[in-house]
């Protein structure tokens, strides 16, 4: 009878919720369900929903009709078959653990009859995207709980019924699983158990754990220790009284902390879709979301992009957002909390920091005190490592401050391990083109205001092609440390406010590794490889039917090349790339008889440079070895291992390659052999021969060895300013001769008519000139003067083989004519500081000489 009230009860719900289910919107985690879950359809399925909840159930149904899954069905006491999926609420399940039931009877019918299996597929259903705030009314109304009863689970489709989170797990065997365990209660307390952590972390990682409310935070951040001592500090160094020291405090605070608000981050999402993103983006690529989830339910995560544009952090946090995913609380500049956008991140996650602390030890306490609460709190974190965005599309030299801050806070907490994530972000066109290449040129940084955004407005009117996200491989911070900084847990241990002696040097080696992943997750978007083969043509003109087959063979030079696990190439078809770039990129085709031509403005070819520089690290290596080429027709296998052994530290240090030196000779050879696949070489007897100047392959094989180019330039033109520095055996200052490095570069662009700024950044040579000092080459004395070896002759001499006849010849002329320049500046200063021969006031009788 209790059966038949209960079935009556079902349909009157299911009829009275139909029309409503049809108003439900619902997104799924993982979107593509049918593909990710790969069910069989040779076996039952067993839906595990996280809560006994028949609203929860009619929603499932729906969704598994929508996405060609098996549907639904209450178990009762049948088995599920291949026909009939079953459903099993996690309340029941636990229910069995302290008394029998008619579903325990089940399972061990189930775990006796040995030829039974089944596909188990936990789901969880969230009303909303809110974790809730403690001692919040709207939680205990609206706020989606597992506790929720009947009256408040009809408030909660009420008001949530418009944001339906549905959380598939992967699923797994039910025959496997139990086979562990030969004894059935054993095996039944296990799998709850695994089920019940699965479901807590499903929640944290969708929602992220319960906020506080800002003001508990804020007085919480004012009373930890570490921050009444700066007070106390502040108080007697600087004759602030504590009162005063304190409301320092409490300022520094409220400009910190963020007031992380679901409801802001809902309207967000929806105002970028509808208004932004829609009209400014053709769609948007985001790969590795899978891992991120995966990742999610077992570590605490701190995602750490590159930054080549103010839409990154926009762009991170809704892809995460639409996958089912927690958004990060964000480290954004100062410079961005301005009305009214300051407040609306503020509102989405962002806590704002300074440029620099400036010595405010206050300051600095308070938000150390901040970053090490997130972390024990467990929220995930986003910042970019580079500082700020990149005016040049390469990766900048990361800054190590604030990640020295994250590392210390999460090696210190012991609840969940810290996962670092490398995030490559890359854009077919960015938004800010246009205002870097003035900020390039010397022109000053516009300020972030709202006269500026409304300004930005007018992007809304153009298309800008696609963004490219990918996730790419993980760092655990502990086992990293494990590896690289001994010691590490005794300090944890000891409570010790002092970490290991070798602390700094392991947050350096850390921020470059994740730079190293980063540029391992490159996206070979199509602006980018059209970027590169037109760039890396003579005047930058190129045949049609030339540039798809040069975009081809880059192509399949990334396809067949080493370390390709990570990277990703949207578009494999070169017409297509160059079909989709052309508009993009202002890349004209001009009609010709003997067939059409792609060219490209001096002025648009500044703005493609970014896009190819995005992407120019994934062809270092190979370029290098075609530049080899570029005056024999033949070499060695070990000559050109070695050729590339002598540049790679410059090439890893400047394009953040992944491969250790010691590595280095296996990858040259996987490159080889690739481009041998290609017909970019071949084999004549022991040795590779480059394709004859009447056959495609060797325009290809010219085109990938000017590839690098300006970067071989800027190689030769240090060697050679060094080596001529030694001669002169004069006292050399790094600052010095950083600016004659860039001098240099300067004239050399503008004799050449290169409109691109970026060939003369200082930044390029000071790392040049870091590597050198890192291999020993160059030393640095104690008052910064620098210390030449003889060595660099023979690199100068090397080095200019890598450059064309009128690069060289150009460069060489330079420097000749700079070194007369100052032979002659000298001769002036010492004849004005000569003293007089004559009597005073007397002039010379002698005459002038005559010029010879």
């Amino acid at each position: 009878m209790r059966a038949l009230l209960n079935s009556a009860l079902y349909s009157l719900v299911w009829w009275l919720f139909r029309p409503f289910n049809g108003l439900v919107r619902y997104k799924t985690a993982p979107h593509a369900l049918r593909d990710t879950l790969k069910i069989d359809p040779t076996k039952p399925v067993v839906y595990i929903l996280a809560q006994r909840s028949w609203v929860d159930m009619f929603v499932l149904a729906r969704i598994c009709r929508e996405h060609v899954l098996p549907p639904p069905n209450r178990t009762g006491s049948n088995f599920p078959t291949v026909e009939r999926a079953g459903v099993v609420y996690m309340d029941a399940l636990l229910e069995t653990r302290m008394r029998p039931t008619a579903l325990t009877r089940l399972i061990e019918t189930g775990i006796a009859t040995k030829n039974f299996d089944a596909q188990m597929v936990p789901i969880s259903i969230f009303w909303g995207r809110d974790p809730g705030k403690e001692t919040s009314l709207w939680k205990l109304l609206f706020a989606d709980s597992v506790q929720a009863g009947r009256v408040q689970k009809f408030f909660i489709m009420l008001f949530n019924g418009r944001n339906v989170l549905a959380n598939f797990g992967l699923p797994f065997s039910f025959r496997e699983y139990v086979e562990r365990t030969p004894e059935a209660s054993i095996a039944i307390r296990k799998l709850t158990r695994v089920l019940h952590f699965h479901f807590l972390r499903a929640r944290t990682a969708a929602l992220g754990p319960t906020l506080l409310r800002r003001g508990v935070v804020i007085d919480g951040l004012l009373n930890t220790e570490n921050v009444l001592r700066a007070i106390e500090h502040g108080a007697g160094k600087h004759g602030m009284t504590r009162d005063k020291a304190r409301a320092h405090a409490r300022k520094c605070a409220e400009e910190i902390a963020a007031n992380y608000s679901t409801t802001s981050i809902n309207f967000l999402e929806r105002f970028l879709n509808i208004v932004v993103f829609k009209r400014v983006f053709a769609g948007i690529d985001v790969q590795g979301l899978e891992r991120v989830r995966e990742l999610a339910q077992q570590y605490e995560l701190v995602f750490m992009p590159s930054h080549r544009s103010h839409a990154d952090y926009l762009l991170v946090s809704y892809s995460l957002y639409q996958a089912g995913i927690a958004p990060p609380h964000i480290a954004a500049g100062v410079n961005l909390n301005f009305w009214p956008v300051g407040s609306l991140l503020r509102r989405c996650g962002a806590f704002y920091l300074r440029r620099s602390f400036s010595g405010d030890q206050i300051y600095t306490a308070v938000f150390r005190a901040y970053v090490a609460a997130l972390i024990r709190r467990g929220y995930s974190i986003e910042f970019f490592p580079e500082g700020g965005r990149s005016r040049t599309g390469r990766l900048l030299q990361p800054k190590t401050g604030l990640l020295s801050m994250v590392v210390e806070a999460g090696l210190r907490q012991d609840i969940r391990r810290v996962a670092l994530m490398p995030v490559y972000i890359g854009y077919d066109r960015v938004w800010e083109v246009g205002s870097y290449t003035k900020e390039l040129r010397g022109g000053a940084k516009t300020k972030e205001s709202a006269e500026g955004l409304l300004k930005a407005g007018k992007i809304l009117g153009k298309s800008y092609g696609k963004p490219y996200i990918n996730f790419g491989e993980p760092l655990v911070l502990q086992s990293y440390a494990d590896t690289h900084l001994p010691g590490w847990r005794e300090a944890v241990a000891q409570d010790s406010e002092q970490m290991p002696a070798a602390f700094k040097d392991f947050v350096a080696k850390l921020a470059l590794e994740n730079s190293r992943r980063i540029n391992a997750a490159a996206i070979a978007n199509p602006s980018g490889l059209a970027a590169l083969a037109l760039l890396a043509s003579p005047q930058r003109v190129v045949a049609h039917d030339e540039f798809v087959e040069q975009i081809g063979s880059l192509i399949w030079l990334l396809k067949g090349g080493p370390g390709g696990e990570q990277r990703y190439i949207p578009l494999t078809a070169p017409q297509a790339v160059v079909e989709w770039s052309s508009p993009i990129g202002q890349i004209a085709r001009v009609p010709h008889p003997w067939g059409d031509l792609h060219g490209v403005t001096a002025r648009d070819a500044v703005a493609l440079t970014y896009n190819r520089n995005n992407i120019q690290h994934l062809f270092a290596i190979p370029s290098l070895i075609a530049n080899l080429f570029r005056t024999r027709l033949l070499l060695s296998d070990d000559a050109v291992i070695m050729g590339v052994r002598a540049l790679y530290p410059f090439l890893r240090n400047e394009y953040f390659l992944r491969w250790e030196p010691e590595q280095i000779e296996d990858v040259v050879k996987q490159w080889i052999t690739t481009m041998i696949g290609l017909g970019l070489l071949s084999r004549e007897n022991d040795r590779l021969r480059r394709p004859e100047a009447n056959q495609p392959a060797f325009s290809t094989l010219a085109m990938l060895g000017r590839v690098l180019g300006e970067t071989h330039e800027r190689y030769c033109m240090t060697a050679l300013l060094l080596a001529e520095e030694r001669r002169t055996q004069q006292p050399l200052k790094r600052e010095k001769f950083e600016d004659d490095c860039r001098l240099l570069a300067e004239r050399m662009a503008i004799l050449t008519g290169r409109d691109a700024p970026e060939f003369f950044d200082k930044a390029l040579f000071k790392g040049y000139l870091n590597t050198l000092i890192e291999i020993g080459m160059v030393s640095v004395a104690a008052d910064k003067t620098l210390a030449v070896d003889a060595r660099i002759d023979r690199i100068a001499e090397r080095s200019q083989e890598l450059l064309s006849d009128d690069a060289r010849q150009m460069l060489l002329q330079l420097l000749s004519r700079r070194r007369l320049s100052e032979l002659a500046e000298e001769q002036a200063v010492a004849v004005v500081d000569e003293p007089a021969q004559d009597a005073p006031g007397k002039p010379s009788q002698e005459p002038p000489e005559k010029p010879l």
